[in-house]
């Protein structure tokens, strides 16, 4: 008699550990902006972490230390309340978010640098080498290709532009 609510306690145990998993973001995949621009829908509704430079902001973000792409599109990073329907993780605001934070307010134009974890999305497919649109573009105006939902920051670093 004592085997049925053994059994059944490692059973609820087993499901409670799976269903934990299930409320975790997947594992980001490591990769870099040229590697988004020129395969958008590979990465598409995945958790990717990548390194990338703000310009303006409206925390669009590029890249100024890879060697040049061939391809190009203009991706932004949001926070996840910006999005709906709400995505299934939240901001992580820890030492480095409040660090890339105070960088994005700071009172004269300023160079972040720093690791993006996220769901990235895109409004591009390509087929034949050829960006193909397939939505509507995010960010003011739909002027962005591509965004990413901001999970997790790290390694910001952040420093005044020279003055003019």
């Amino acid at each position: 008699m004592k085997l049925i609510p053994t059994c059944a306690c490692v059973f609820i145990f087993a499901l409670s550990c799976c269903a934990f998993s299930w409320l975790q973001p997947s594992q980001p995949i490591d990769t870099s902006l040229c590697e988004l621009y020129q395969h958008p829908d590979q990465y598409a509704g995945k958790m990717i972490r990548v390194r990338g430079t703000i310009a303006g902001n409206d925390m669009w973000i590029d890249t100024f230390t890879e060697k040049p792409c061939p391809s190009w599109m203009s991706i932004v990073v949001v926070f996840p309340n910006q999005v709906k329907p709400a995505p299934d993780f939240d901001l992580v605001k820890d030492g480095p978010f409040n660090k890339f934070e105070e960088a994005m307010h700071h009172s004269r134009p300023i160079h972040i640098e720093a690791t993006f974890e996220g769901r990235f999305e895109s409004a591009l497919r390509v087929e034949n080498g050829k960006p193909i649109e397939v939505g509507k573009g995010y960010g003011k105006k739909h002027q962005h290709n591509g965004r990413i939902v901001l999970h997790r920051v790290s390694d910001v670093m952040a420093r005044p532009l020279g003055r003019k």
